[in-house]
This record gives structure tokens, sequence and C-alpha cells, in this order.
């Protein structure tokens, strides 16, 4: 894939990861959310399902594609790790806001990086890995203002209250935080073993993946919308505007982090969440009184920096190759001449197997007779 339609991909992925982010939030009532997330999911698995059947009844001519049960079954781990993922970033947004999410959900870049590296197997370069680092620092340093200080005030707080009262409760930030760590180890988790059911068939047709993730996906959230039935108004109790807004940006969002998977990595997934946190605080700042800083500037260019870097070693080193099959490579590699089809003849041949230009220059008087 060039170089700008990844840009582009991972641009329009970060916008839907910030949108749906600031709807989460936006759909809250008096500060709660008033619907059962597990009902959200299960729509967005049901419209991701048909919208991919679909699409593959229209473009395929025959319905007899299949892998066995044993490769759909690769499908089912994905599905139940991302239901889980899914419906524990609506437990966090009860306990944290999506400003400080962001600069905490920094942690799946690391856990991301270790299991690419350990469970695929997938080699990262020196200047990769320095990306990815400058990654971190850049996105961390963006949020630094908005984020870090208010969390220092607040345990400087919460310390100073804890010398006046021995039974203090256990704050909201801690357990927030502590849920943040474990959703982004469940959600770099499922990113590895997304890519690596989506790419173990390469032939296998994309929608059709997706309807298998999106089949699993639907059981296991449903599962989950059994279980909390009970304690359920109705099916659609507490939805609003908003609510809907979430559920079909998330069946945008699902689809498009699927073709990063099948034709990136998780890598450029893990960029599209940087510059999700970086299109969130560029939406809280003209929208939210959020202030313009310069750590933010700063931030901002170490992440496009690391971007850049990351991906240069792909491009340059592919398209510097002779073997390559790169379409850019092979646009500009030039093709051979009649004289070099010529020259290539072997040094042992005899003058019968000579071409005639050859023979020409064999015959030809020599400069000093």
């Amino acid at each position: 894939m060039k170089l700008a339609k990844r840009v582009g991909l991972l641009c329009v992925a970060a916008s839907l990861m910030a949108a749906g982010t600031l709807c989460i939030n936006a759909s809250k009532v008096d500060g709660k959310m008033p619907y059962m997330s597990a009902t959200v999911m299960l729509l967005v698995e049901i419209l991701k399902g048909l919208i991919c059947a679909a699409i593959f009844v229209c473009t395929r001519s025959s319905l007899s594609v299949w892998l066995g049960w044993t490769e759909v079954l690769y499908f089912a781990t994905p599905a139940l790790l991302y239901t889980i993922d899914n419906n524990l970033v609506f437990v966090i947004l009860r306990f944290v806001d999506p400003a400080t999410l962001s600069i905490l959900w920094n942690l799946k870049i690391f856990t991301t990086a270790l299991l690419f590296r350990f469970v695929l197997g997938r080699s990262i370069t020196h200047l990769q890995a320095v990306s990815l680092i400058l990654l971190m620092l850049g996105v961390a340093t963006t949020q630094s203002k908005h984020d870090v200080e208010p969390m220092i005030q607040h345990h400087e707080t919460l310390n100073a209250s804890s010398s006046s009262s021995v039974n203090v409760p256990v704050p909201k930030f801690v357990v927030g935080m502590s849920l943040v760590v474990v959703a982004c180890v469940i959600s770099s988790l499922a990113g590895i073993v997304t890519e690596y059911a989506l790419k173990k068939n390469p032939g296998t047709p994309f929608v059709l993946q997706n309807i298998y993730l999106a089949f699993f996906s639907a059981c296991f959230n449903g599962f989950a919308v059994l279980v909390q039935v009970e304690h359920m108004d109705g099916f659609f109790a507490g939805y609003n505007t908003w609510t809907w807004v979430v559920i079909f940006i998330q069946v945008a969002m699902g689809l498009t982090m699927g073709i990063i998977f099948k034709f990136l990595d998780n890598i450029a997934c893990v960029h599209a969440h940087a510059m999700a946190m970086m299109f969130t605080t560029i939406v809280s700042i003209l929208f939210f009184a959020f202030e313009l800083s310069l750590e933010f500037a700063c931030g901002f260019c170490v992440c496009v920096v690391s971007m850049y870097l990351y991906h240069l070693p792909v491009v340059v080193a592919v398209n510097g190759a002779h073997g390559c099959h790169d379409e850019e490579y092979e646009k500009v590699a030039p093709s051979p001449s009649a004289s070099d089809e010529a020259t290539a003849i072997s040094i042992d041949s005899d003058d019968s197997t000579v071409s005639p230009r050859h023979k020409i220059n064999s015959h030809s008087p020599r400069s000093d007779s």
C-alpha cells in the first residue's frame, strides 16, 4: 500500500476513534451512561455483519467459499477479546474523562510492540523502535499540560484528605487507571490475534472474514446482554441521539480497523490511536476551553516525525532493492534495452551465436594498425 493511502487510512481511523470517544462522553446523562453498553456493541456487530454480508453477496458470483470450522474458529478468540475490550471502554469512561483516558492509553503502544515482536514474531528495526519511543514521548507531551498537572493535584488532594480520615474509599482515578492497564493488554492481544487470523489465509475475501468475526462477536455480546437482562428496563432503554451516533461510528471504525489489520499491521493501528489522542485534544481545545500549549505543539511534531520514521525504512529499503515488487519501483525501474540484451551473451559462445552488432565490432580495424 502506498504511503499516501496509508496516511489517509490512518487519518480516517483516527478521526473515527476520536469521534467515538467524544460521542460516548456526550451520550452521558448527568455524568452517567443511561444505557447498557452490551446492547450497543451487539447492534454494532449485527450491523457490521449485515453490511459485509450484503457486500459479499453483491460482489461474489459463488457463495461456496468456506474455510472449514478449524479456520473459522480462529476468529472466535479475537471476537471474545474485542467484546471484553469494547465493553470495558464504556466502563472506563465512568471513572475517567476522555482526555485522561487518552494519555493513559499510551500504554498500548508498549504492550502492542511487545506482543507484535514476541507473539507474531515480527521483527522491529532499531529505527522503528526509536520511532515507537518517540511516539510515546510525543503523545505524552501533547497531553501533559492538560492531564498530568490535574492528576498530580488530584492525588495531592487525596493524600491530604487521607491523613484526616482512616476509611477513605478507593479513588475513582485509581480504579480507572487499573482498568486502562487491563484494557491495553486485552486490546493489544485482540489486535495481534485479529491480524494473525486475517492474514493466515490471504486468499479469503476480507468481507467474509469480517462476517465470521462479526458473527462470533454478536454471539458473545448477545450472551452479555442475556446476563444483564434482569437489570434492564428494556433493550433500548436510555438510548438517545448520541447513542445512535456512537453505534454508527463504531460500525465504521470496526470496518476501518479491519482494513488496517488486513493490509497493514498492529503498529499502524498504534499510530492511528496516537493520532486519535491528538485529534481528541484538538477538539477539546476548540470546543471545550482547552488552551493550545507549547507542549502540545512540540508533542504533535514529535508524533509526526515518529510516524515518518517508522514507515520510512519500509518505503526506502523496499523501493531501493533490486528484487522488490513495489509498484512505485516497477514504474521507475529501467526496462532492459536492446543493447543490454545484446551484451548478455556468454563469453565462450562461438561466432555463429554472436549478434550482428558484435560481429561488426569484432572485424573493425584496430586503431593502432
